[in-house]
């Protein structure tokens, strides 16, 4: 197959002399990225339907191809740059002072004051993904307000430097439908760019569809600290687990909202003993820290009476949406490293 390369990279077309790593341009007029012809996998899906590649150029006698992206890779991009590679809830506790500097509380007008409804997370400086149910609240109508940066929502005098935002348009996942409880997912695109500082910064996405193999995930809100209780002032913080969807939809058997039970690619299900979101949470990230930042796996979508034993939450997947979540955020191909848009 290696030899068959090199004879097809003669009779390939020729962009310019491009380096491994370039941006370079697809038939179909979408960027890719110049890759060695070994290393490119939609290169050997050409040579198997008999097209012939975009060349980039050459190495000696190795090909060098324009190779089509392969799926968050902007969000990879994204992470990579913003942080590069260095030497409410139920039985939760208070998170600390820059601790979730993705956090976003969401809410909507109701007279003279603002009524914190949901989370969000920041993912890059104009946009926050959230649940696709919070966009519009039955008793207060529609999502208003944005607010980055702050710890407790009541106080002036904790450490935090809040940040409020307008929202200039709601974008729902097209598949969602408020009778049912898959593809609950929606972005909100903010009314100006956001100004990052240790208070504020995006998180990370997960792009790949892995399991968490018995990790600590983290969710993170303002909702209520038992079900029917008060909302909690201050950002609580809870650590559970990913619980096998097979044994999830053992438990929603029953729920008219999920006639396929939990969907595996699209719902996550994480619990502990005596910890759980409730409501207010909706919206709020299910994450992981790593050292630098945090990486979304899930956002949070329902569950049943909050903190009822054996009832895990389930959480909208955030890898099997990258697609989506990209072609609107990142609507350009971007060369992050460098700023070069194209």
């Amino acid at each position: 197959m290696f030899g068959c390369l090199l004879i097809l990279s003669s009779l390939a077309i020729i962009s310019k002399a491009l380096e491994v790593g370039d941006a370079c341009e697809l038939s179909n007029g979408k960027y890719g990225e110049c890759k060695f012809a070994e290393n490119c996998p939609s290169n050997f899906k050409l040579i198997d339907n008999r097209q012939t590649p975009i060349l980039c150029g050459f190495k000696g006698v190795i090909s060098i191809v324009c190779c089509e992206n392969s799926p968050g890779k902007k969000s990879r991009d994204y992470c990579l740059n913003m942080y590069p590679q260095r030497p409410g809830a139920v039985g939760g506790v208070n998170s600390l002072a820059k601790e979730f500097p993705h956090m976003a509380a969401l809410g909507a007008i109701n007279g003279d004051e603002v009524i914190w409804l949901c989370g969000g997370s920041l993912i890059n400086d104009r946009y926050i993904i959230t649940a696709a149910h919070c966009l519009i609240s039955r008793d207060f109508g529609i999502l208003t307000h944005v607010r980055l940066g702050d710890l407790n929502l009541k106080l002036d005098t904790d450490d935090a430097q809040p940040q409020d935002y307008g929202i200039k348009r709601a974008i729902k996942y097209p598949e969602y439908n408020r009778k049912s409880s898959y593809h609950d997912l929606a972005l909100l695109e903010l009314d100006r760019k956001v100004n990052f500082t240790d208070y504020v910064k995006p998180a990370c996405l997960n792009v790949e569809r892995n399991p968490t193999n018995g990790q600590v995930l983290t969710a993170t809100g303002w909702g209520r600290t038992q079900y029917g209780g008060d909302s909690s002032d201050h950002l609580q913080k809870i650590e559970i687990f990913e619980t096998k969807n097979s044994d999830c939809t053992l438990k929603y058997e029953n729920d008219p909202k999920l006639k396929f039970g939990v969907v595996d690619d699209w719902q996550i299900c994480a619990s502990a003993p005596g910890k759980d979101t409730c409501q207010g949470d909706s919206g709020g990230p299910l994450q992981k820290k790593s050292t630098f930042h945090h990486t979304l796996y899930g956002v949070t979508s329902f569950g049943k009476v909050c903190g009822l034993a054996n009832f895990p939450g389930v959480y909208t997947r955030i890898s099997y949406y990258i697609d989506w979540i990209e072609e609107i955020i990142w609507p350009k191909d971007i060369i992050w490293m460098t700023g070069k848009v194209l």
